[in-house]
């Protein structure tokens, strides 16, 4: 992330290591990063969720996520007041900020700053910063939301600083981009059940497409970050890094394989001429062009079990 100088100060906010961001990030009262979670607190107290045998697995520690559901603690203030020279600067407390990139937040810490993350400044509770797509504040503590464990649902994107926000998340060339139309294909030997599908809607489940078609179509994560999905009639995976799909929460928003924030990013889909916005997962070891942001995936319910006969 940029760096933001603030009068008399200077405050960083970065993302924690890929895989291990999960919406928050703390900032002491220096504006220095707090050392993650230990090694050894991660051994005290594991919790593992399932894993697919062949591919690679995810432990979480229920140390470690107390420690992430505090880990974005808002920029305490100090006490004396300077008036700022660049006036497109605002006051909160005694700190002047700039409010493209953080927001002032009343609180446990009385006036202070929260960053703003994929153009939406992140909540406060109790002195922390938290994205309410992944938890949930009671007024004192921090939770993570609910997982979704069945189910269909449809993708919007979601960056208020981007034309796209608003938009939904199709499938289509195997991949997954903001905006433009869902690729579909129903044979004509079928019958009927064609015309029963939605009209260009993306449907997904918990690590597969909602598809009739034999053999079904399964959700993976290549090595480049971007989210696939299996041809029918094909198990194939290329690229494969992660099998299966990312974390759908409740009444929130959808991450990576390891809860990783997603990204955007300007590419030319196969046997185009323009460019569209293909989604991809901060994965550990990738890295992505200054052309690409942030985006938040939102989840949103679906009460039928079928999108299409298959996508494309």
């Amino acid at each position: 992330m940029e760096n933001f100088a603030l009068m008399n100060r200077q405050v960083q906010y970065k993302y924690l290591p890929q895989g291990n961001e999960q919406g928050a990030s703390r900032l002491t009262s220096q504006g220095e990063r707090s050392p993650p979670c230990s090694s050894q607190h991660i051994k005290e107290h594991q919790l593992s969720y399932p894993q697919t045998p062949t591919m690679k697995s995810t432990t979480y520690s229920l140390t470690a996520l107390a420690g992430l559901l505090a880990l974005t603690h808002a920029t305490p203030l100090p006490a004396v007041v300077v008036a700022p020279t660049d006036l497109a600067l605002r006051q909160c407390g005694s700190q002047w900020y700039n409010p493209s990139s953080y927001a002032c937040r009343a609180g446990a810490d009385s006036n202070a700053l929260c960053p703003v993350v994929n153009g939406e400044p992140m909540e406060e509770c109790a002195g922390a910063c938290y994205t309410p797509y992944r938890y949930n504040c009671n007024g004192t503590d921090l939770s993570e939301k609910p997982r979704k464990a069945s189910g269909t649902f449809t993708l919007t994107a979601s960056n208020p600083d981007q034309d796209f926000s608003g938009q939904p998340i199709q499938a289509s060339g195997n991949h997954f981009w903001v905006g433009g139309h869902a690729a579909t294909y129903c044979p004509s030997n079928v019958g009927s059940i064609c015309s029963s599908f939605p009209n260009d809607m993306t449907l997904i489940g918990n690590g597969y497409m909602a598809t009739v078609v034999p053999g079904g179509q399964s959700i993976y994560w290549q090595k480049d970050g971007a989210v696939a999905f299996t041809q029918a009639h094909s198990s194939s995976q290329w690229n494969l890094s992660y099998y299966g799909g990312g974390i759908a929460y409740e009444g929130g928003g959808y991450f990576g394989p390891n809860g990783e924030d997603l990204v955007t990013c300007p590419v030319v889909p196969p046997g185009g001429n323009t460019t569209a916005w293909q989604l991809f997962a901060r994965l550990a070891g990738v890295s992505f062009s200054s052309s690409c942001v942030g985006v938040y995936a939102l989840v949103h319910d679906q009460n039928i079990t079928a999108g299409a006969w298959q996508y494309t």
